[in-house]
C-alpha cells in the first residue's frame, strides 16, 4: 500500500490521433528543418540561412530564432500565444518540438552536470519551467520555456520529453488563399486571410511546399482586390493587426486610402470662381506691378495737366486702359479647378461629396 501511494503516476504521451499523416510528417518536416538550421548556424554557417538565424532587427539576440519567430516566417499568420487553452503535462515526442539553444548547447554540459539534467528530466518534476504550445492543424509544438532541452534531447536520442502543453490555434487551410504575382522583374508569392489581409511569403522553398501539403490553394488576384502594384507600395508600409505574431497589409484599409485620394482627387476637380491674381500663373506678379505703376504714373500725369493737351489725353487713355488690366486681373471670373491656385493646400473634401454617388460627385469640366 505504501509504495502505492509512493508511486508516481504515469505521464500520458500527448496524443495526435484524428492527425492526418501527411500533416504529421510536415510538423516532423519543420522542426527537423528548425534543428539543422540552428547546427549550421552554430557552426558558422550562420550566413547560410539569412533571417532564419542571426542577428535580430532589435540587436539584443545573434542566434537561433526562437520558436514561434520561426514558425512565423514559415507560416504566414501565425497568432500570438495571447489566447491559450492549457491541456496538461504530456509525454512529447522530440521529433515534433521546436526549440532552440539559446543558453547553452550540449557540448557546453560537463559529466556532473548533464547527469543532473538526465535526472531532472526523467524525474517528477521534469515539466516544471516548462511552457510548450501544440499546434494540431500542423502536428507540431512550439517550445517557449524550456526551449534548450529539446537539441539537447535530439542530440542524445530521447525519443520524449516531459513538458506542460497549450493549445494554440492555426487558421484552417480554407480561410487562406495564395497568389502568385510579379510587377516588372520582381516575383513574389502572397498569401491572404479571410481575403482581407496579406502577407508576403518570405521563404518559399519552404512555405510553397508547406502550404500545399498544409491544403493552401493558389488563385489569380481578384479585380475586387486592390492593384498589385499598390499592393508591392503598401508592403513598404505593413500594420500589425489581430494577433498576428507578424505585421501584414490590410487590403480593406487600402482600397478605403484608394477610395479616398479618388474622392480628394473629385475635390481637387470641383471647379470654383478664380482671378488670374490668385491662379499659379508664370510672373503674373510683375506684370500686375507694371501695370499698377503706369496706373499710378498716368494718374499723376492727368492730374498735373488737368487731361488737356495731348499729355493729359495720353495719360487718361494709359490710367483707363492700366486700371482696366488691374481690374480684370483682380476680379474672380473664371470657373476653374481648384488645383490652379497659387499655393494650393489639400483641404478635407464636403461632407456631401463624400456622401454622393459618382456620378453626382463628378465635376463638371472646368471652363473659362
Amino acid at each position: 500500500m505504501e509504495n502505492e501511494q509512493n508511486q508516481v503516476p504515469t505521464i500520458p504521451e500527448l496524443p495526435l490521433k484524428g492527425i492526418p499523416q501527411e500533416i504529421l510528417r510536415l510538423g516532423k518536416h519543420l522542426a527537423d528543418t528548425k534543428y539543422q538550421i540552428d547546427m549550421l548556424g552554430k557552426t558558422g554557417w550562420g550566413e547560410l540561412t539569412a533571417n532564419l538565424h542571426g542577428l535580430e532587427a532589435s540587436g539584443e539576440w545573434d542566434g537561433p530564432d526562437d520558436a514561434l519567430t520561426f514558425f512565423s516566417k514559415i507560416f504566414p499568420f501565425a497568432m500570438l500565444p495571447a489566447e491559450t487553452e492549457p491541456l496538461g503535462i504530456f509525454r512529447v515526442p522530440t521529433e515534433r518540438v521546436i526549440g532552440r539553444s539559446w543558453r547553452w548547447w550540449p557540448d557546453h554540459l560537463s559529466a556532473n552536470s548533464e547527469s543532473k539534467l538526465a535526472e531532472h528530466l526523467n524525474g517528477p518534476l521534469a515539466a516544471e519551467s516548462t511552457s510548450w504550445y501544440f499546434l494540431p492543424a500542423i502536428g507540431l509544438l512550439l517550445a517557449a520555456q524550456g526551449q534548450s532541452r529539446v537539441n539537447y534531447c535530439r542530440q542524445r536520442h530521447i525519443p520524449f520529453i516531459t513538458a506542460r502543453v497549450s493549445n494554440l490555434n492555426y487558421p484552417p487551410a480554407d480561410r487562406f488563399r495564395l497568389y502568385h504575382v510579379s510587377k516588372g522583374e520582381t516575383r513574389q508569392s502572397w498569401v491572404v486571410l479571410h481575403d482581407r489581409y496579406l502577407q508576403p511569403v518570405m521563404w518559399p522553398r519552404i512555405t510553397l511546399p508547406a502550404l500545399t501539403t498544409y491544403g493552401v490553394h493558389s488563385g489569380s488576384w481578384p479585380v475586387t482586390f486592390p492593384p498589385i502594384a499598390r499592393i508591392f507600395d503598401a508592403l513598404y508600409y505593413p500594420t500589425s493587426a489581430e494577433n498576428f505574431v507578424a505585421p501584414c497589409v490590410d487590403l480593406l484599409a487600402v482600397k478605403e486610402a484608394m477610395k479616398a485620394e479618388k474622392l480628394a482627387a473629385k475635390w481637387a476637380r470641383k471647379p470654383v470662381k478664380m482671378a488670374l491674381s490668385e491662379m499659379d500663373i508664370t510672373n503674373i506678379w510683375p506684370v500686375s506691378l507694371t501695370l499698377s505703376f503706369f496706373f499710378i504714373l498716368s494718374l499723376v500725369i492727368a492730374g498735373l495737366t488737368a487731361g488737356e493737351g495731348w499729355a493729359g489725353c495720353l495719360s487718361l487713355l494709359v490710367c483707363g486702359m492700366a486700371g482696366s488690366l488691374l481690374l480684370f486681373i483682380a476680379t474672380p471670373v473664371f470657373l476653374v479647378s481648384k488645383r490652379l491656385r497659387r499655393n494650393a493646400q489639400p483641404e478635407e473634401p464636403d461632407e456631401e461629396l463624400w456622401d454622393a454617388p459618382p456620378e453626382e460627385a463628378e465635376a463638371p469640366t472646368p471652363t473659362a
